[in-house]
């Protein structure tokens, strides 16, 4: 289940939460819950102080999709041309060229918004490596997955997501041809020349059937290097996680 903000029967105004500074969440919640229970509504007052305040990554990535319009696009169009050009290829009309042109592009996007997100944190603190390295996996899993994507783009975000390969993308591939079915009396006649319009069939069930199979290997390389990309991108995220907790046990240590 992907985690935002329910917006169901909220007040207009508990939106803006999800675009406050980070550590002035809580305080714009209660703020607003008191608001709502001076006017009368408790039970909007209710809903808003159950919100959950959003992770580092998440809240870094609704200050993107709210301030950095032009450069959220960019990255919503890549990630289109990604999708694009995996289907494509399922479907036959694409080549591996191309879809590593487009996750060249997705990564370009990616690298963008990231280098965006290192001014959005107050006083010009640069955010930690896990936090963008979240980010950017948040990102990569809004490419190949609608729904992640519309999650994002909600600006109500509460955790980050990793990707998961080609995410919800289902193309079938075309079933091979059926073979020619043999001549009547053929056994008796195999020596003889074939029927032209039975050749001509079986030559073009053999060239489709050539067609597919180096479709399927094009498509088992692109699935094998999607794979190879998710692992070094999990050891780079494990590796950053390690840091921060490195850091986190010197801090209490020198406490």
């Amino acid at each position: 289940m992907i985690r935002t903000m329910a917006d169901d029967d909220l007040p207009p105004d508990a939106d803006a939460l999800y675009g406050a500074p980070f550590e002035d969440f809580i305080a714009e919640r209660g703020a607003l819950a008191k608001r709502l229970r001076a006017a009368g509504d408790r039970g909007a007052a209710k809903r808003v102080t159950a919100l959950r305040k959003p992770s580092v990554a998440a809240w870094t990535l609704n200050q993107l999709v709210r301030s950095r319009a032009r450069d959220i696009a960019a990255f919503a169009q890549a990630a289109d041309g990604l999708r694009d050009a995996q289907a494509a290829l399922l479907e036959g009309r694409g080549s591996p060229a191309g879809l590593r042109e487009a996750r060249a592009a997705e990564r370009a996007a990616v690298d963008r918004l990231l280098e965006v997100a290192r001014g959005l944190f107050p006083g010009g603190r640069e955010p930690g490596a896990t936090t963008l390295e979240r980010v950017a996996a948040t990102l990569h899993a809004a490419a190949a997955d609608e729904a992640v994507r519309d999650a994002v783009l909600s600006g109500r975000l509460l955790a980050e997501r990793e990707p998961s390969g080609f995410g919800d993308l289902e193309v079938a591939l075309p079933e091979a041809p059926p073979a020619a079915a043999a001549l009547p009396g053929e056994e008796e006649e195999e020596e003889e020349e074939d029927d032209d319009d039975a050749a001509a069939e079986r030559e073009r069930a053999q060239a489709a059937e050539r067609e597919r199979q180096e479709r399927i290997a094009a498509l088992q390389a692109a699935l094998d290097e999607a794979v190879a990309e998710r692992e070094r991108a999990e050891e780079a995220l494990a590796a950053a996680r390690a840091e921060e907790e490195r850091r986190r046990a010197a801090l209490e240590e020198a406490e």
